[in-house]
């Protein structure tokens, strides 16, 4: 059995990957995972759309539409990096699947962040448990979260917003661990 911190050590984004497809079993225990996440009062606020085909090409494209605009110009993007990121946006690396989690939207500020809280440790499990599996993963919390077109796309009810796109498959490529501050300078302890 993998060891929970290995996993999570290990974890990288990946925006490269492989044509075979996952078997369904697979992401369904990934989606299982996810759906195992605290949220605020057992509320499980997520949904989970899962494409592929011309349901992801149509998502990519929006991406793409957005992305050769906005890398070219992106100042916090080094410039040798431009080429590689506008490439992966045509098609989300080749990720086969896509995993879109959605949450429903409401105007109270307070229930919003519970909400998000929970979603986003609902993508946390999706992201770990696909880890575990073999499986890479990336989380776009991009434009393309907010747009029209994409709910469009997925007939997402305007009750409900995007709260991230995961496209997922197994990777292509060998992802580098990024430098991490160390714990304790993020840390205080008091009335020890």
């Amino acid at each position: 059995m993998t060891e929970i911190l290995d996993v999570i050590q290990n974890r990288r984004s990946i925006r490269k990957y492989k044509s075979t497809e996952p078997d369904t079993d697979v992401i369904k225990k990934v989606l299982h995972a996810g759906s195992m996440a605290p949220s605020a009062g057992n509320s499980q606020p997520w949904e989970f759309i899962v494409v592929k085909d011309e349901f992801a090409q149509s998502i990519s494209q929006e991406f793409y539409n957005f992305a050769k605009g906005y890398i070219p110009t992106a100042d916090y993007i080094p410039e040798d990096k431009k080429r590689m990121m506008l490439e992966y946006s045509k098609d989300f690396g080749g990720a086969p699947y896509h995993i879109v989690v959605t949450f429903p939207k409401v105007e109270d500020i307070s229930k919003k962040e519970q909400i998000l809280k929970s979603t986003g440790a609902a993508i946390q499990n999706i992201l770990l448990q696909a880890k575990a599996d073999g499986l890479g993963t990336v989380w776009i919390g991009s434009q393309l979260n907010h747009s029209a077109k994409v709910k469009e796309i997925l007939d997402i009810a305007e009750d409900r917003n995007i709260a991230g796109i995961i496209p997922i498959g197994y990777p292509d490529m060998e992802a580098v661990a990024t430098p991490r501050v160390d714990v304790d300078s993020k840390t205080r302890w008091l009335g020890f």
